[in-house]
């Protein structure tokens, strides 16, 4: 990396800058793309760009540099139909805008007031015309909004998904229909083992909610909701939006939580707040990142897990999902992520290999992927190197998984992640689009 010397915004004094690389991103006032700089500065990773209209911008990108880390970027990258040509570990359809909340931090801007409904015909069409055309392999599908459970035909779609041979599909929820109509866990229950509930789980105190979604009474109703899907066999993903200063100091409880209610619940995605769609916020720079949950979940669960256990899922970019793997076993876990190889090391002879066969074999839905022999590290290390194409990962029932999904905006966007995301939303057209260029670049409002 080259060093260079910049003078500090509020200092005479120079700073110490390492280029880490060059990319695109946007102006986050106009969103055209300009070129930016990544760098190492003080500690902290900033990104550097600036509009000729606009500016000059700075931002925060990742709090720790051990956390960030440099990839080349490759295929085809992911303009109008390009994610085709990427794996797609989750497929989203947006069926409906409509919201029994309006969220401060919605991303895509739902509202009670929204009225667009994706069409039942029109879902059908979409998927088939994907599945036909590369995405028969995709690991996931999630049904999102808005608010899915307000689409009248829900359950026709779930139903379709799996007469098309999808193995999981995910309701995104935010868990307010859930926790308090007890018959729709009922209905989704006869899917028990395929269909999971993809919790918008916060934490546990009411003003965390009042802040973070602008409504009172939520806490009571998500645990409602947590019952009344566990209690028809459903598995149950929260879903944490991390908001420094607001609920960053509940991850520890939301992963007992979760360690409690295993395996129905064993794995927990923890989602530093992006500033997209209604959330406006000008803390660009103290916004929290990957290093910061790593921090918060390290801390919280006396070290339970640590900084060695967090590293990226092979898949995708390396910045884009980071996740430390434990095994419950006795009522105890044990971490097992940090006898991975380190990231730096997957391009090496030997460990590359060991990488792309275990990621061919991995399913991306940890849940179905849980360890019950006595020697777990052992054997989880067994699968790393070995060539059996034919690993029946059904005998492995008790990983637990802590996944952090570090979402771009407008604001941190960076071409190379989007060039290799395998998150995609399929959108008006019926093609599948990165999520961050959707939200940052693309995102209709609407739009019937």
């Amino acid at each position: 990396m080259a060093q260079h010397l910049i003078q500090s915004a509020d200092s005479s004094a120079p700073v110490a800058r390492k280029v880490i690389k060059t990319t695109t991103s946007v102006c986050p006032s106009c969103l055209t793309k300009v070129p930016a700089t990544v760098s190492e500065e003080q500690g902290e990773v900033i990104m550097l760009k600036r509009c000729p209209t606009h500016g000059e911008q700075r931002v925060l990108v990742e709090s720790n540099p051990d956390f960030y880390w440099h990839a080349d970027a490759a295929g085809k990258g992911c303009g109008p139909g390009g994610c085709l040509f990427n794996h797609s570990c989750t497929l989203i359809f947006e069926i409906t805008e409509k919201c029994n909340l309006s969220c401060p931090t919605c991303f895509s801007a739902s509202s009670p007031e929204q009225q667009y409904f994706l069409p039942l015909e029109r879902f059908k069409q979409q998927l088939d015309w994907l599945l036909e055309h590369g995405k028969q392999d995709a690991d996931i599908m999630q049904l999102s909004g808005g608010e899915p459970t307000l689409h009248p035909d829900l359950e026709a779609m779930v139903e379709y998904a799996f007469e098309r041979g999808l193995k999981k599909v995910y309701v995104n929820t935010n868990g307010v229909l859930l926790g308090k109509d007890p018959r729709l866990a009922e209905r989704l229950g006869k899917w028990a083992g395929r269909l999971q509930i993809y919790l918008q789980l916060d934490g546990f105190r009411d003003q965390t909610y009042a802040q973070i979604r602008g409504a009172s009474g939520l806490a009571s109703i998500k645990k409602t909701a947590i019952e009344n899907a566990l209690s028809h066999g459903i598995y149950v993903l929260p879903v944490v939006t991390m908001t420094r200063g607001v609920n960053a100091d509940e991850v520890g409880a939301l992963l007992q939580l979760a360690l409690d209610k295993h395996p129905l619940m064993n794995t927990v995605i923890l989602q530093p707040a992006m500033y997209a769609g209604r959330y406006d916020n000008d803390q660009t720079m103290r916004r929290m990142t990957t290093g910061d949950v790593i921090d918060a979940v390290e801390q919280q669960t006396q070290g339970m897990f640590n900084r060695a256990d967090f590293g990226p899922m092979p898949c995708s970019h390396p910045n884009c999902f980071v996740f430390a793997v434990g095994v419950k076993r006795e009522g105890k876990l044990m971490p097992i992520s940090r006898y991975f190889p380190d990231f730096e090391s997957w391009g090496e002879p030997g460990v590359a290999d060991r990488i792309a066969r275990f990621s061919d074999k991995m399913p991306q839905n940890l849940m179905e992927v849980l360890a019950e022999d006595d020697e777990m590290v052992d054997s989880m290390l067994d699968l790393l190197a070995s060539d059996d194409s034919n690993i029946d990962w059904s005998d492995y029932r008790n990983f637990f998984l802590v996944g952090i999904k570090p979402f771009m905006d407008q604001h941190t966007y960076d071409q190379d992640r989007v060039d290799k995301c395998c998150v995609h939303v399929v959108d008006r057209e019926g093609l599948p689009v990165s999520l961050c260029e959707y939200n940052t670049l693309r995102r209709p409002r609407g739009i019937q």
